[in-house]
């Protein structure tokens, strides 16, 4: 079962590491949800200064509410952001208005940080498989045809806006378009393995 006030708390308080945080403007900031806030940044970009501003059970819209304090007041060189799958999962919301929301994220950093180059990385899909460590809660409530779609609409906006579309999903997923179980914990959230492609992937562009 999804512990939501565990969930709130560990929001509430990485906002609050954020907020803390000593800023040097002009660098790299990660933003988004668990994907981005598991990658393993002194590991895989240590040669460089990078913001992990990523929060588990980020949405669209608790980003767009935290998008200045979490990467507009950083001035970024380059932003990289996935977002997207806890609006369907956890707040039911349709492809359409996530769609919507993201370009609403972007176009925000755009208008106020005119400087920063906006990477956007794709939404990893799930892994349905009737296999007891797959956690169903996470799982049952995400359509891998929602998130192909929205991965669809983020490329072709990506495309027209001169923004960099950054395919892990390519990576990840296996010959049924479902997130490979060599690189879960659970059919949701990666593995080691699985971060490390989104890191390798987030490095080759920074």
């Amino acid at each position: 079962m999804i512990n939501k006030d565990k969930i709130k708390k560990h929001y509430k308080n990485r906002l609050e590491e954020i907020r803390l945080q000593e800023i040097v403007k002009g660098q790299i900031v990660l933003l988004g949800d668990c994907v981005i806030e598991h990658v393993p940044t002194e590991e895989h970009l240590n040669d460089q200064i990078v913001y992990n501003n990523g929060i588990s059970g980020d949405t669209t819209v608790l980003l767009l509410d935290t998008l200045y304090k979490r990467a507009i007041k950083y001035k970024p060189s380059k932003l990289f952001l996935s977002v997207g799958s806890n609006d369907i999962g956890f707040d039911k919301r349709d492809v359409k208005e996530i769609y919507n929301n993201i370009i609403s994220i972007c176009e925000e950093v755009k208008r106020r940080s005119k400087d920063t180059e906006i990477h956007l990385v794709s939404v990893i899909p799930v892994n349905h498989s009737q296999i007891d460590f797959i956690n169903r809660d996470y799982v049952d409530a995400r359509d891998n045809f929602d998130i192909n779609m929205l991965n669809y609409y983020l490329k072709n906006y990506a495309r027209k806006s001169r923004i960099k579309f950054l395919d892990a999903t390519k990576e990840l997923k296996n010959n049924f378009d479902m997130l490979n179980l060599e690189y879960t914990i659970d059919g949701f959230h990666l593995n080691t393995n699985g971060l490390q492609i989104v890191s390798n992937l987030i490095k080759k562009y920074a």
